[in-house]
């Protein structure tokens, strides 16, 4: 669920620029893909193919799934070189921390390999300056981040939510520099524990907040987490936020094919997108689905507006 003035991820600046201007196209959205199913880390490829597609489809989202693409190839050539991290715990010590509330992943066992985390920070910038994302005063910051000798601690503090430097968008920046990292672990972890039970509001394993959801085709909704992409199931109809679970205080929108939906809680005026399995072509994508989904941004921040 997102705050209204804080909804995107790693391009605010020309994905809000764009989302203002396509609110009113919002029953244009044509959902159709072909392909095999594919989802997380290491399908990257099939988002790109789809942010392309949507583009041809819908220009005005042209600029947004280019910067996209250009941050998820940033991300793709570092993935290639990943290493397994060795992960010590036993399947029953994961289970017995998920079972009193802690999520699994710690900073420690995340195998960061330095040279490619600083040269993706540079590449991240990169591709961030040339779409306007961010000005040259800002990327020179982002910039000098990455070549200080103080990297690990500031990614330490990132990741356990401490206060960063202020420096315009590098909670995004850390964010996409480190998610390969995050992504290899995390596919460890999930080989040796089920997610079956966790039904808490933050991500079993690195315990950062939701940003998108599935319904699935059984009417279940599983959270996915906006630092690492993994899923848990999740009360269909509560807030992922607050908790609130009265219907009078929870309203929704939908596509006009059905395919994503949002659900906008009063209480603590946030809000989370979702794929509609039982209306969608194709599995969640994640970097494609946060473009596609940018006319139900925009139509439910005008939808906040009005009412306030």
């Amino acid at each position: 669920m997102r705050r209204p003035a804080a909804f995107l991820d790693g391009f605010a600046r020309v994905v809000f620029a764009v989302s203002r201007g396509i609110a009113s196209s919002l029953s244009l959205y044509d959902p159709s893909v072909t392909g095999p199913p594919a989802s997380g880390s290491r399908q990257l490829p099939r988002d790109i193919a789809e942010l392309k597609a949507l583009a041809e489809r819908q220009p005005e989202l042209a600029p947004a799934a280019a910067l996209q693409i250009g941050l998820i190839e940033a991300v793709r050539r570092v993935q290639g070189r990943l290493s397994t991290p060795w992960i010590e715990a036993t399947a029953d010590v994961l289970a017995s921390r998920l079972a009193g509330g802690t999520p699994l992943l710690e900073f420690d066992q995340i195998a960061f390999e330095w040279n490619d985390v600083r040269l993706l920070i540079r590449q991240i910038t990169d591709v961030l300056r040339r779409h306007d994302a961010v000005d040259a005063d800002t990327a020179g910051a982002l910039h000098g981040v990455g070549r200080s000798p103080q990297l690990p601690a500031t990614l330490r503090l990132w990741f356990e939510g401490g206060t960063l430097p202020p420096i315009d968008m590098l909670d995004e920046v850390l964010s996409w520099a480190a998610r390969p990292y995050l992504q290899r672990t995390v596919e460890v972890l999930q080989q040796r524990v089920s997610l079956d039970t966790w039904r808490r509001r933050q991500c079993p394993m690195c315990a950062a907040e939701p940003d998108f959801s599935v319904i699935t085709s059984s009417g279940e909704r599983q959270l996915v987490c906006g630092r690492c992409h993994a899923r848990w199931p999740f009360d269909p109809i509560a807030c992922p936020y607050c908790g609130n679970d009265d219907r009078k205080t929870i309203t929704s929108m939908a596509t006009s094919d059905g395919a994503y939906r949002v659900m906008i809680c009063q209480v603590c005026s946030r809000y989370i997108k979702a794929l509609d399995a039982r209306r969608s072509t194709r599995p969640l994508l994640p970097y494609a689905d946060a473009i596609a989904t940018l006319p139900l941004d925009a139509a439910v921040m005008r939808k906040i507006d009005q009412e306030k």
